[in-house]
Order: C-alpha cells, then sequence, then structure tokens
C-alpha cells in the first residue's frame, strides 16, 4: 500500500507562522502536522511508501523528513506552480507513481492515530472518512444512507454489513446563506482508495477534469462526479469530530492543540479561555446562566433586528438607562439612578481601581471582587460550621476595625449559594453609613424564589452609600451579551463611575433586549421557578451521593464539599471531564477554602441527571480502590 500527501500549499491564513514554513510544518502540541502524518501510517507495515507533493519552502520538509521515514520509504514529487494551482493538480502530477492502494491525504490534518485502522480491516473499498460538521468548519459535505460503520470514543461499530452509501458530494461553493447541515457530513480529506478504482474511474476523470477546466480546482469535484454518475461507490466512514482537526488558521491551530493535549492540560486551557465555550464539545456545569431564557420568540425578535442593530450606533448611557427603568417598579429604580454596565465585571473593576482604599470582602466569594493588592483587602472568613452564611455583627465589627471605605455582600453568595437576610443587610446598612460605599451584589436574587423578601434595591432612596449591582448574565441567560446595573441615589458615585466609562459601552443588540425585555416578563418568571423546581430536585439527587455534603443554597448552582479521603476538588473536575466530558467548577482557588470543595451549576433534568449518575460511578470507584 502507499499514501500520498499533498503538502504543497502556503497556508496564507496561518501567517506570520508560515511565512517561515510551510504549512505542514506547523506544530501541534510540538508535533509538526506532517510528522503525525507519517507517525499514524507508519504504524501500519502495509504501507511501503508515503509521496509526499511538496510546494512552498520544499526543502524544508526534505529536510526535515528525510528519504526514510520509521520503514516508511519517503518519495517526493515538486509541484512547483503551488502558488497558482490546487490540490487537483497536486494529485494529478503524483498519478503516475501510484501502483498500489492508496490512502490519500492532506498535510492539513492532525487526526488520532487509531482513524487508520478502518482502513486496514476494509481494503476491499474505496472509502471516504467523514464527521457531523462543527460550527466553523468549511469545505465539501456529503449527504449518506447511514447503515455502515461509525468510530466513536475509540470503537468502531459495525451498524449494518453495507457501509454508508454517499449520495450527494456537495462543494462549499454550492452550500448557500441557508445550507441545511444537520443531514451532511464534512470530509476530513482523508481518502482510501483501491487502485483498481483509481485506474477504471477516478484517474480517466482527472485526466479529462485538467485537460477541459484546469489545474485550479478541487479533486473532489472529480469525486463528485463519480458519485453522480452512480460509478462503484465510495464507502462513508464517520468518525468522532473530537479524533481530528483540519488547521488553517491560529484558532485553527489553538482548537487542534486544545483536542490533542492531555486532559489535564485541556482543563487548563479552557480555564484560561474565560468563555468561547462554544467551540468545545463537552457540558457546561460550571458557568451559570438561565437555560431557559431568553424564549425563542425573543432571540427571533433579535435575529430578525440583527441587520439594523449592527448598522447602527448603540445609544448614549442616558438612553440606555431610561430603557432599562422599565424593568421595575422599585422606588429609586429611575434612570437617574441607574448606570448600565458591560457586564457587573465592568464595575467591579472601576470600584476597584478608583473607589477602594480598603474592603471588607466575606469569602468565599467572587474573585472579581479580590482583585487589589492584598493590603486593600480586609477578609473575613465565612463560617463553615454555619453553612458560610452571614454574621452581620461580625461584618460590621471587621468593616469598622479595619478601617475600610467599602465593603460587598453577595446575596447569594457565589460559590457558596447561601442567602444572607434582608434585615441583617439593612441592619448592616444602618451601621456602616460612614462607609463610602457598600455593595450589595444581587446577581443572582431571583434565583431565591422569593426577590421581594430578598432584594435591597427597593431601599437606594433610603441609604446614600448603597450601591446595588447586578449581573444580568446569570439570571437573564445573556452572558455574551455583557449587561449588568448599579444603581445607587448616591450622585457623586454615579457621576464618578460614568467618567470612567466609554460613551458607548453596551452594543446595539444589548440594548434591543433591554428594550424588548418587558414583554418577556412572564416568560421569564416561569423561567426562574423551573430554575428553583430543578435546583431543589438536584440538590435532592446530590445527597444521594455519599461522598459530597450538600450546602443548601438559593442560587441556580449548588455548592459541595468532598468527604472522601481518596479524591479531591481538582481530581473529582478532572475524572468528570475525562470520562464523562462534564466540566464543574473546582474551588480551591477560592480564599479561606481548601481542595475539598466544588459548585455545580443547575441545568436541565435530564443534564443534571447525566451528572449525578457520573458522580454515582466514581464514588464506586473511589470506594473500590
Amino acid at each position: 500500500m502507499q499514501a500520498i500527501i499533498l503538502a504543497a500549499g502556503r497556508g496564507n491564513r496561518l501567517r506570520p507562522i508560515t511565512d517561515k514554513m510551510p504549512k505542514s510544518l506547523v506544530k501541534v502540541n510540538g508535533k509538526p502536522i506532517i510528522a503525525n502524518d507519517l507517525d499514524a501510517l507508519a504504524k501500519h507495515k502495509e504501507v511501503e511508501e508515503a509521496i509526499i507533493v511538496l510546494g512552498y519552502k520544499k526543502e524544508l520538509i526534505k529536510r526535515r523528513i528525510g528519504e526514510d521515514y520509521k520503514g516508511l520509504r519517503i518519495t517526493y514529487i515538486e509541484n512547483n506552480d503551488w502558488a497558482s494551482t490546487n490540490n487537483i493538480y497536486s494529485l494529478w502530477l503524483a498519478k503516475s507513481r501510484i501502483v498500489d492502494d492508496f490512502i490519500l491525504m492532506e498535510g492539513d490534518i492532525f487526526f488520532d492515530h487509531s482513524i487508520l485502522d478502518y482502513v486496514f480491516k476494509n481494503r476491499d473499498k474505496s472509502i471516504a472518512f467523514l464527521s457531523r460538521p462543527h460550527y466553523k468548519m468549511t469545505g465539501t459535505v456529503v449527504e449518506i444512507d447511514e447503515r455502515g460503520s461509525k468510530m466513536m470514543s475509540g470503537a468502531i461499530v459495525e451498524m449494518d454489513e453495507e457501509c454508508n452509501k454517499i449520495r450527494r458530494l456537495i462543494p462549499s461553493s454550492e452550500q448557500g446563506l441557508n445550507f441545511d447541515y444537520s443531514d451532511k457530513y464534512k470530509t476530513l480529506n482523508i481518502y482510501y482508495f483501491t487502485h483498481d478504482f483509481f485506474k477504471k474511474y477516478f484517474e480517466p476523470n482527472l485526466d479529462i477534469y485538467i485537460k477541459t477546466h484546469g489545474d485550479k480546482s478541487y479533486y473532489e469535484i472529480v469525486l463528485g462526479v463519480l458519485i453522480y454518475l452512480n460509478t462503484p461507490n465510495i464507502a462513508g466512514h464517520i468518525v468522532d469530530r473530537k479524533k481530528w482537526y483540519e488547521v488553517d488558521t491560529e484558532d485553527d491551530l489553538e482548537m487542534a492543540s486544545y483536542l490533542f493535549s492531555k486532559e489535564e492540560e485541556r482543563i487548563e486551557k479552557l480555564a484560561n479561555l474565560y468563555g468561547g465555550y462554544w467551540r468545545h464539545d463537552f457540558t457546561d456545569f460550571c458557568f451559570l446562566f438561565n437555560l431557559y431564557f431568553p424564549p425563542p420568540h425573543l432571540y427571533s425578535k433579535l435575529a430578525h433586528d440583527m441587520p439594523l442593530l449592527i448598522n447602527n450606533y448603540p445609544s448614549a448611557q442616558h438612553k440606555i438607562s431610561s430603557l432599562l427603568s422599565q424593568w421595575y417598579t422599585d422606588e429609586g429604580f429611575i434612570k437617574d439612578n441607574l448606570v448600565v454596565g458591560n457586564g457587573s465585571s465592568e464595575f467591579i473593576r472601576i470600584f476597584n481601581r478608583h473607589f477602594i482604599k480598603k474592603i471588607t470582602i466575606p469569602v468565599p466569594s467572587f474573585n472579581e471582587y479580590e482583585d487589589l493588592d492584598r493590603s486593600q483587602i480586609n477578609y473575613l472568613d465565612l463560617d463553615e460550621k454555619s453553612n458560610f452564611v452571614l454574621d452581620a455583627d461580625k461584618f460590621i465589627q471587621s468593616a469598622n476595625r479595619s478601617s475600610s471605605n467599602f465593603a460587598v455582600i453577595i446575596n447569594p453568595n457565589n460559590p457558596t449559594s447561601t442567602v444572607t437576610k434582608k434585615d441583617d443587610i439593612i441592619r448592616t446598612l444602618e451601621n456602616l453609613k460612614h462607609l463610602d460605599g457598600i455593595i450589595v451584589d444581587e446577581s443572582f436574587i431571583d434565583f431565591t424564589g422569593d426577590r421581594e423578601n430578598h432584594s435591597v434595591q427597593p431601599l437606594i432612596n433610603q441609604f446614600a452609600n448603597l450601591i446595588v449591582l447586578r449581573s444580568l448574565s446569570k439570571e437573564f441567560g445573556i452572558p455574551g451579551l455583557r449587561l449588568g446595573y448599579i444603581v445607587t441615589s448616591n450622585r457623586k458615585i454615579r457621576r464618578e463611575i460614568k467618567r470612567h466609562l466609554p460613551i458607548w459601552n453596551i452594543n446595539s443588540i444589548a440594548e434591543r433586549f433591554i428594550e424588548l425585555f418587558p414583554r418577556y416578563q412572564k416568560e421569564y418568571n416561569r423561567s426562574i421557578e423551573q430554575i428553583v423546581d430543578d435546583r431543589e430536585k438536584l440538590c435532592t439527587q446530590l445527597r444521594g451521593v455519599r461522598m459530597l455534603r450538600v450546602f443548601h443554597g438559593k442560587a441556580n448552582f449548588v455548592f459541595c464539599k468532598i468527604l472522601s479521603e481518596n479524591t479531591n476538588s481538582k481530581q473529582l473536575r478532572h475524572k468528570l471531564f475525562s470520562d464523562y466530558n462534564i466540566l464543574i467548577k473546582d474551588c480551591s482557588n477560592k480564599t479561606s477554602l481548601d481542595d475539598k470543595f466544588v459548585r455545580i451549576s443547575v441545568r436541565k433534568p435530564q443534564e443534571n441527571k447525566l451528572l449525578v449518575n457520573a458522580l454515582k460511578e466514581i464514588e464506586k470507584e473511589i470506594a473500590s480502590t
């Protein structure tokens, strides 16, 4: 058997990396893409020769690979017109060297070596390797009759004696704006062809196409013609999309590096992103947001308005505050008291940089509040024996003794989910009137299920130093829109905050959401009720996991302590991610907590059940060791 690797191109979208090397020598986790291709081929003694079609900076590949690679004989073919031709010409240049069955692949695919195992069990048929399309994948897709083989999680599962028959091959040029990908498969640009198929069908049509249409196209067009003419069919073999990645851009390179990292490294890479999880295929029990809101109609309305919103500037702060003031009838919730921000983190950063001399923070807490010099923070440790509930008297004493000019209460608290009683917050406000500011962060307040009896937002006119801060990401399910607000009757604080905001700190889509929300208040209330119900059921289910102590809170997440001596928060997070594709929050980076605490967000019942079952299986495994 032979292999052909098409590696003539430069990879312009990978510049400046490819200014100094061809695309196929770009490294994924320290290994050049072409070296990974050859390593996979060299594992199979049936493959005797690898034919590499070179072009851009060809000498670098020759120097890196040589004439023999781990027992593989290496033959080089040079495409001197690489800059003006495409892969159909590179393949055509190699055709005279093809004397056996062969594997054909592009030199920019980084893949799991096990993918090729299927070839050597099915050498009697030509094969196209396929995968479900990822949201950002482009290129040729196919329609198939799903009757053949699939490879998932490393195992090949035969679904029928026949392979998936490819009905149609669709190049990217035929994939319009509203193209339906739901029943399509992306080609990996890895194929296996029998010598008989190549000589009888592929090569003659390749010659005809080159003569009649030139050398600037893709060889997949020829395959599409063969499929259309119903020649002996190419079988489709479906591969898990986690087992390969096509590297065209620097973002692709980052994704490939992530996919082929060790599990522990993958988790750390995710943590360092602080979002963008739509690019990754796992169940997120780490970030906190409402999965039941916005409703489909609101999404549709925003989608309909999108061209108008993108083509127009957002309004200034006073207009956006006016729109937001329609949300609540609380006393003092008026446009003059409101400032709208790009998420709550924008306000926290301003407070930390321009207001706070020293702040009293009950811990554990949201880490952004601690983004200060250590000398500026007065920590008050919340007592585990009291279920991490804030003691208002201790808080007042600590703030006074430390000479703090600011204090913060998160209610419900993150990460503990515990609630501070409204009366305790009022007593705190009455006793700390001399502070410059008391921030009450109510980003999870609606999840209590009883906002009226927990929120101090209606009290802002009564306390001049009260600042109610709220992120809209969690409760309203819009973390990508980046919205938050503060409401305070303190004119000096509002004026100083606005001084540090740009004229346009909120985008037009977020502004439109603020404008539309009052129409969807009923749907929002129902979504909160559903989450409260889901949380209570999840707490009950988690209590059935004996290695966990569950702290019953009032947010959209559950705070737990690991009771087993044989695992910790980091190990449990790693086990859930590597074996069950689930990500939870390891709280060992929280001030005052050790490595025995985790935070689990509330998702929909079916997903919650999967998590609980995974934890029970891990518990059994730990008990047996």
